[in-house]
């Protein structure tokens, strides 16, 4: 009987064998292998033997990190080399096609520019030659250095191959006059500071691919190191290829300006402000849309047929200064719900509520709407007999509503009575709540006011299938067997409805990550 192959290999093998059989692997498995590594530790590997000392810089993906303690006494020496160790991985590719570059830079301070824009220029002449489709630039100026600025080298704006592009700069920079990225199809602005109207209009003229825009700006009052301001009135996006915006204001900005969005075949617009802004939203095929933060107007020019989805967490009535102002606010709350009528899936937080009460037209009928998640935020100048008003109208105008989300009900959240049971008829008409299919509590603390509450749906909700409760990750159900018992024991109208007693974060389902989180297995 032949040998198995385990034992031929062993007969081939003398003892004391040193062979360097790694060596012998070609650079398509050694690549591999070293892929698996951040690009300094592979370049350390190089030690190991003289076959491969140069084999990293073919690596497919280059990960370039400068991090090091803040207080670190040779943190200078210690850029230095890794700006010429950078400069060396990139430039000596000879052509060898990069599939991702990626720089993220900490502690950075305005001696450190000269070196970094040489780190630039490398990476916006690989670009060009090593038909790189991701780059990503991050920069972390230190806690003690003021903002200064650094010029982007135009090569960067310029690529033919480049697919993703993501820039984090803490340092200030400006959009090129001449941008041309036929290819590009994702665009991540982080910490970005407007100096001009035009700049991110240039991006969008240069990108006709382009299918999301993340921009996260700064400040639009901008002030070069020549000391001179500019004011940005407008700020104008439009792109007929752009499928996915979201807008963010990092900063406050106390003076008023407009946002114009409008594109043709954008699905999903966030705009998350800090300011007094104006929005202006021109895209008929919007499926999602998501307002946050003090707006003075939202308005849509079309009518929104296709929209699926809408998050609204916007101060309507933020520093209301007289009844006029007040008047044409809730005139602009009310006209833009009335936009959201075709919507399926809707979030309201109480802001937009206080809006609609001082509106005098009823409500629109929304004959799509299926799923109603209510955020509260008590205001205690605020009655709640007013949010009561407001959301019995809402449900009222809501004829196909399946599921009603609560993600916290206080003790008086339908009234100021002490009793809280006395208002449910009135909050929660009985014909309303034959129609729920789904009820959510995603914040259950166990109060008895809670408790009357799902008494009441599970006693009258004919059609109910779920009562989904979810407590906080740290108090688990287990903890407090009289509340599951309690929960229970109550009486259902509805002999299918399942109670569902969940915690947060149920939905995490990877064993390590729900370790990291401290969630039971």
């Amino acid at each position: 009987m032949a040998d198995p192959p385990e034992k031929k290999m062993l007969k081939r093998i003398p003892d004391g064998d040193n062979i360097d059989r790694l060596s012998a692997l070609p650079n398509c498995v050694l690549l591999r292998i070293l892929s698996r590594f951040r690009t300094k530790d592979a370049a350390a590997t190089s030690v190991l033997s003289t076959r491969w000392r140069d084999l990293f810089v073919s690596l497919p993906d280059v990960n370039l990190s400068f991090r090091v303690d803040s207080d670190a006494s040779d943190r200078d020496r210690m850029f230095f080399d890794f700006i010429d160790f950078a400069n060396r991985v990139v430039r000596q590719r000879n052509k060898a096609s990069i599939g991702k570059i990626e720089v993220s830079v900490m502690h950075f301070v305005k001696s450190y520019r000269l070196a970094f824009e040489s780190l630039l220029v490398s990476a916006a002449a690989a670009l060009s030659s090593c038909n790189v489709q991701q780059l990503l630039i991050s920069v972390r100026i230190d806690k003690t250095t003021e903002r200064f600025s650094i010029p982007i080298p135009p090569g960067i704006f310029s690529s033919k191959t480049l697919v993703s592009l993501t820039l984090s700069f803490e340092v200030d920079w400006n959009v090129p006059d001449f941008v041309w990225l036929p290819n590009l199809k994702y665009l991540y602005l982080f910490e970005f500071r407007l100096v001009d109207e035009d700049s991110i209009q240039r991006l969008l003229q240069g990108c006709p691919l382009l299918e999301q825009l993340m921009l996260f700006v700064q400040s639009f009052s901008y002030e070069s190191e020549s000391e001179e301001g500019i004011e940005v009135e407008v700020l104008h996006i439009s792109s007929p290829s752009l499928k996915s915006l979201v807008l963010c204001w990092n900063a406050k900005v106390e003076l008023e300006f407009t946002v114009v969005v409008q594109s043709e075949n954008l699905e999903s617009l966030v705009c998350s402000l800090k300011g007094q802004h104006k929005v202006t939203i021109d895209a008929p095929n919007l499926k999602s849309l998501t307002v946050e933060g003090d707006v003075l107007e939202v308005h849509i020019n079309q009518s929104l047929v296709s929209i699926d989805k809408a998050v609204v967490r916007a101060e309507f009535l933020h520093n209301v200064t007289n009844d006029s102002d007040l008047f044409l606010r809730v005139q602009h709350a009310f006209k833009f719900i009335s936009g959201l009528q075709n919507v399926k899936s809707l979030t309201l937080s109480e802001n937009i509520l206080k809006a609609l009460y001082f509106s005098q037209p009823a409500l629109p009928t929304f004959r799509n709407l299926i799923k109603l998640e209510l955020i509260p935020v008590y205001c205690y100048y605020f009655p709640r007999s007013c949010i009561l008003q407001v959301l019995s109208n809402l449900f009222e105008s809501s004829p196909k509503l399946e599921v009603l989300i609560f993600s916290e009900v206080f003790k008086n959240y339908f009234g100021e009575d002490e009793e809280f049971g006395s208002v449910f008829l009135q909050a929660l008409p009985l014909t309303f709540i034959g129609h729920l299919k789904v009820i959510e509590m995603t914040n259950f603390r166990g109060e008895e006011h809670e408790f009357k509450l799902i008494e009441y749906f599970l006693k009258n909700g004919k059609s109910l299938k779920k009562m989904a409760l979810e407590r906080e990750a740290r108090e688990d159900w287990k903890c407090v067997p009289e509340d599951c018992e309690r929960i229970l024991s109550f009486k259902k109208c509805s002999d299918d409805c399942q109670i569902v007693l969940k915690k947060k974060w149920d939905h995490i389902t990877c064993p390590k990550f729900r370790q990291l989180l401290n969630l039971s297995p």
